[in-house]
């Protein structure tokens, strides 16, 4: 009787303190991620049953639910959904390289691009989700263009900046 009390206890406790937790299921989403960048669809599928058949997606699911996301309901931050990611976008002689990194509430990214592998033009945009700003540096050849956007009670306030052969400094407002 005491262990079914016990037991009864232990469900009540977990459903009330995991009640709503939905959660990002980070670490699930970047198994699915690594599973999905495999080319050759045998190999991609076979990695599938494998992962089903030792079950890896399932420890990973309840590694999320149980752990992971209980973190983020009661702290507000994954701490497996933070970190760094590399894309790569071609189109044609085009080739933009992207390195995404997420820090807290300051996102960044970085585009570089280039065309036959010779550099063209970077961008890097840095976003403040709390502060709601966002800062953004363009490179082309000998100028660099900078902008600053905030927002607050009277509107969206945009400052540009052009560093080069032509320096110039232009203020925005938009209500």
């Amino acid at each position: 009787m005491k262990k079914t009390i016990l037991k009864l206890m232990v469900l009540v406790v977990l459903a009330t303190s995991l009640q709503g937790c939905y959660g990002k299921f980070a670490l699930t989403r970047k198994l699915y991620a690594v599973n999905g960048e495999i080319s050759d669809k045998f190999l991609r599928s076979g990695l599938t049953w494998a992962f089903l058949i030792f079950p890896v997606y399932g420890v990973v699911g309840l590694a999320d639910f149980l752990v992971f996301n209980t973190i983020e309901f009661w702290s507000g931050k994954n701490p497996v959904a933070e970190g760094e990611k590399d894309f790569r976008y071609v189109d044609g002689s085009d080739r933009y390289d992207i390195h995404a990194k997420k820090r807290g509430d300051d996102v960044t990214y970085t585009i570089t691009h280039y065309n036959f592998d010779g550099y063209v033009d970077s961008l890097q945009v840095d976003w403040n989700k709390t502060q709601d700003t966002a800062r953004s540096r363009f490179s082309s050849g000998s100028t660099v263009t900078e902008n600053f956007a905030s927002r607050d009670l009277d509107g969206v306030h945009v400052q540009l900046r052009q560093f080069g052969s032509l320096p110039q400094t232009v203020a925005l407002a938009v209500k």
